[in-house]
């Protein structure tokens, strides 16, 4: 069975067309050379939460990403000329990451994130519908560029964005540990769902008193910058 691959931002239709897409950003660079564009940088920002070792990885924060040889990291067991994604953190320090591990593999913070979405889902949907019911053009609330279709619009948080807003719902549940999520299954949904009732209620309750949705255009949701998500309190 194929699954697709999604994160706040992005989505990709199977693990497959994830990692070729990760490949390309890569391949089409140097050595030595940082990763500018801003959507090849949001979508290794979301697709790194996946990563088991999420929070070691990040360390006191990104600073940017950048392609090096493998071989700075593992001397023994790559090939020499092979090149991998980096990051260079805030702090001066370097690590390497594999962008297969995330893609292939899930943390507690990506699923509860997965979770979390899938149970507002009908909400967002509701959104969009909602701006596209009246007579006059809708037009983006980032760029203000208008907006043909509801199937062109992409649904984004303002003040607290959606980092911001799930960062602080799951602290008050005790961590992202604490929002416990199934997945996909027999006889059970594809992707990550809350498994405690309660739980979806607070956090239905929560998103309906805090969340400012709002709508833009794929590129230009692709290319806020990432959020602190610490910068907003309820």
């Amino acid at each position: 069975m194929v699954h697709a691959v999604e994160t706040a931002s992005h989505r990709w239709p199977s693990k497959t067309a994830a990692k070729a897409d990760f490949k390309r950003i890569k391949d089409t660079l140097a050595v030595g050379d940082r990763v500018v564009d801003p959507i090849d940088d949001s979508k290794l920002r979301e697709i790194l939460e996946r990563h088991p070792d999420y929070t070691e990885k990040v360390g006191d924060g990104i600073a940017y990403f950048f392609v090096d040889l493998t071989s700075r990291g593992d001397k023994w067991n790559v090939r020499r000329e092979a090149k991998g994604i980096w990051i260079h953190r805030t702090d001066g320090s370097d690590v390497d990451f594999s962008y297969v591990t995330c893609v292939d593999g899930h943390s507690p913070r990506s699923d509860a994130k997965e979770a979390l979405r899938e149970a507002v889902e009908d909400r967002r949907l509701a959104y969009r519908a909602s701006r596209f019911s009246g007579a006059g053009p809708v037009y983006s609330d980032l760029g203000g560029a208008p907006i043909s279709e509801p199937h062109d619009a992409s649904v984004v948080y303002l003040d607290p964005t959606w980092e911001q807003l799930t960062f602080r719902f799951a602290e008050s549940e005790g961590g992202w540990a604490s929002v416990l999520v199934h997945g996909g299954g027999a006889g059970v949904q594809i992707g990550s769902s809350l498994l405690d009732p309660r739980v979806a209620k607070r956090w239905v309750e929560f998103y309906e008193t805090y969340a400012k949705p709002a709508l833009a255009l794929p590129g230009e949701a692709a290319r806020r910058k990432r959020s602190d998500e610490t910068a907003w309190i309820p």
